[in-house]
């Protein structure tokens, strides 16, 4: 019988990573996939946010048209095809409205859509943190907070907005809040509180490793 010599490992060497269980790697495979979502999203409408307020800003009447329909901001046009002979007889393109208030109506616009765009990218930097195997950790409870506060933001952005658009002409109304922006505060108010829970518990956790 062989029998192998015992070595002892020096002390400054890393203790070998433990097997990813198969909860594990289920986790960083939706993680990874979310992610990819994410980003696919926050891509398009970050294009589609950008093209709108361009168009706005630059008043376009090609390709894209801003006008006004019974005071509405719209949009109308197919990305690569002339939309100048798209205009029916309710819209008003920018082009005959006030230069001031297209300057204004862009950055309005954006200030619009920000929110929904930062919880996309607070979302894919939540998953990113899933894919890389942190669940329970600071960082984790840091983008969740910052996700809800995001989704206050949108909830409460269109107060803000609203008014300032109708004043320029392309809002129908000095004051909207329907029920999907009361719905997104209240999921707000329990993302907020849900992130208090996991603040304490990571202070629990860490209290609990300092113990050890």
């Amino acid at each position: 019988m062989t029998v192998l010599p015992f070595v002892r490992p020096h002390d400054d060497e890393p203790l070998p990573p433990p097997p990813m269980q198969e909860a594990e790697r289920r986790l960083t495979r939706y993680a990874r996939s979310l992610r990819t979502l994410f980003f696919g999203l926050l891509a398009v409408s970050g294009a589609l946010v950008a093209v709108g307020a361009a168009a706005l800003a630059l008043r376009s009447g090609a390709y894209v048209v801003a006008g006004t329909v019974n005071h509405r901001l719209t949009f109308i046009g197919m990305i690569g095809a002339p939309a100048a002979g798209m205009t029916s007889q309710d819209f008003i393109p920018v082009s005959r409205l006030p230069t001031w208030t297209t300057s204004l109506g862009a950055p309005l616009l954006i200030l619009r859509f920000l929110p929904g765009l930062l919880v996309l990218m607070f979302l894919y930097r939540l998953f990113d943190l899933y894919a890389k195997g942190e669940v329970f950790t600071f960082a984790t409870t840091r983008e969740i907070r910052n996700i809800s506060c995001s989704v206050l933001a949108y909830s409460c952005v269109s107060l803000v907005t609203h008014p300032l658009m109708y004043f320029l002409g392309l809002f129908p109304e000095v004051f909207s809040w329907d029920m999907q922006q009361v719905d997104a505060f209240v999921l707000g108010i329990i993302l907020l509180a849900v992130t208090y829970v996991m603040k304490i518990g990571n202070r629990i956790q860490e209290e609990q490793k300092d113990y050890i």
